[in-house]
């Protein structure tokens, strides 16, 4: 799993992903998107790009989750967008799009 900045502007931030996200890349890690945005991170606006992202396990959902829950209390949110089509059956066999904003990929194909 690797993270970058695709756009950043003010407090909204673009983050894409690509690789799995699964424990083995979660495992060494302490917080990634942490480590990307620095200590403020949670506080911003962030929308994680996931059209790169083919495969996720529990361990990625529960990463989710925690982003999510701690964005909500720093005063920030998270968005997910143009999840991969395998991702995005994930979600929604899990009903987390009542409880992600997900954006689907744009028309005319993956990003």
């Amino acid at each position: 799993m690797k993270l970058s900045i695709a756009n950043e502007e003010g407090q909204n931030v673009c983050v894409a992903i690509s690789g799995n996200v699964t424990q083995r890349e979660l495992g060494p890690i302490q917080e990634p998107l942490i480590e990307l945005l620095g200590p403020a991170g949670y506080s911003r606006l962030v929308r994680l790009d996931l059209s790169g992202t083919n495969f996720m396990d529990s361990s990625g959902v529960g990463w989710l989750l925690t982003c999510h829950k701690r964005m909500k209390l720093a005063g920030g949110k998270l968005t997910l967008s143009a999840p991969h089509p395998v991702v995005a059956n994930v979600l929604k066999v899990l009903k987390l799009e009542k409880v992600f904003e997900i954006e689907p990929a744009a028309a005319g194909g993956q990003g």
